[in-house]
């Protein structure tokens, strides 16, 4: 695939052939320009304020003069700007509020190196997406400095409060390669994803686990129900076919229905058609009808047709679609 500096060039594209913008650079470069002006008007003013008078004032208030100027960069989401930086002659300390509130950086632009990095981006990736994007990079030592902010967050989302306010739970994992001990290996990131009573998403728990058995996935339940999500409005919990997972659950919410996640179930099933070429487009959709049926019984009617339609060119998947079929429509 094509990486996000060039799709956003093939964006601006398409939406200058289609006349929605007539040319998109030149409304960046504005911007740009813009947000530059603004930002050196500020520190003269500031500088001004400080030392008691204006350029070429001639104000008894005046405490000192500018000596001259000196350039300075910062990075802004359009680029790179260059502002001015003025020097009093007697050696007043300027301080600028300025940069307290935009920092070296503009906040928005650090989220992006720590989204970056979190996404697994390298370091030559890193500096070579935003390169493309807005002409600057930040080093290595930089980006692992934003990550090291994002700790004392951490520590805070793992230790508050949860409200018990979710309709439907999904837990699942997802398996990544982690650096330990100079050499990389697999481990997963389980995870609780609630549905709220007014039908939210939302992350509500995850830790990076050596494997999706019963004890890390119930180490993780039991955290957010001693958090207090203790169930009192969910109905269904839905995650893969995995034993360890399923076990966790049954423990730490017995009374919660269980749903078997129907995507993964078709996802299994595409795996197992032989005849991927002849076969997989036209039982794949299909298969995607059972799950979109408006009631249970038509899910039911479907699914027999189905399987009495492929079961001689397909055994296979038709066996893999059988297995648990009924806990993959337990929404209904």
């Amino acid at each position: 695939q094509e990486n996000l500096a060039v799709q956003w060039q093939y964006v601006k594209r398409n939406l200058r052939e289609l006349g929605v913008l007539g040319n998109f650079d030149d409304f960046e470069q504005r911007a740009h320009q813009a947000i530059q002006n603004l930002i050196q008007s500020d520190i003269y003013e500031e500088f001004a304020e400080q030392i008691g008078a204006k350029r070429y004032e001639h104000a008894p208030s005046r405490i000192d003069s500018r000596k001259g100027e000196y350039p300075r960069y910062f990075t802004t989401t359009f680029g790179t700007s260059l502002v001015n930086m003025p020097v009093a002659r007697d050696g007043t300390r300027i301080t600028y509020k300025l940069f307290d509130r935009y920092q070296r950086r503009q906040k928005k632009f650090d989220n992006t190196v720590v989204l970056s990095m979190i996404l697994g981006l390298s370091t030559r990736k890193q500096r070579k997406f935003f390169n493309a994007f807005i002409g600057d990079a930040v080093s290595h030592g930089t980006a692992s400095r934003l990550l090291k902010t994002l700790e004392g967050d951490l520590v805070t989302y793992r230790t508050r409060p949860i409200e018990d306010k979710y309709k439907y739970l999904l837990v699942d994992g997802l398996w990544v390669s982690v650096m330990s001990n100079g050499r990389l290996r697999k481990m997963v990131i389980l995870f609780v994803l609630g549905i709220t009573l007014d039908n939210k998403k939302e992350i509500i728990a995850f830790k990076l686990a050596k494997g999706e058995t019963e004890q890390e996935v119930s180490g993780l339940l039991n955290d957010i129900y001693r958090r207090g999500l203790e169930g009192k409005h969910v109905k269904i919990i839905a995650s893969d076919g995995a034993g360890g997972i399923r076990q966790a659950i049954a423990l730490v919410y017995p009374y919660a229905k269980w749903q078997l996640c129907h995507t993964h179930k078709l996802r299994n099933l595409a795996g197992n058609i032989r005849h991927k070429i002849a076969h997989r487009r036209k039982m794949m959709a299909e298969a995607s009808r059972i799950y979109k049926s408006m009631s249970r019984r038509q899910a039911i009617k479907r699914f027999k047709r189905f399987s009495d339609k492929w079961r001689s060119l397909e055994p296979k998947a038709i066996r893999c679609l059988e297995k648990d079929f009924y806990d993959t429509i337990v929404y209904y």
